[in-house]
């Protein structure tokens, strides 16, 4: 990481603040899975894993 990542990192309040930038707003494959990804957040499961194996259980798929 560049000491600019690093100190804004360090400077941030929310996760939110640490993911902003020139990749924010590009189009992944997880995009149709976010709104269920965000639901499951807000209802406690923070675990990734777990979350990834929800979503594998959807048909995501990688490649």
């Amino acid at each position: 990481m560049t000491l600019n990542t690093i100190l804004r990192f360090s400077r941030a309040t929310t996760p939110e603040e640490m993911f902003t930038g020139q990749w924010q707003s590009r189009a992944t494959r997880l995009d149709d899975y976010k709104p269920y990804l965000d639901q499951r957040w807000q209802e406690g499961c923070t675990n990734a894993w777990k979350l990834w194996e929800e979503i594998k259980e959807q048909c995501y798929s990688r490649g």
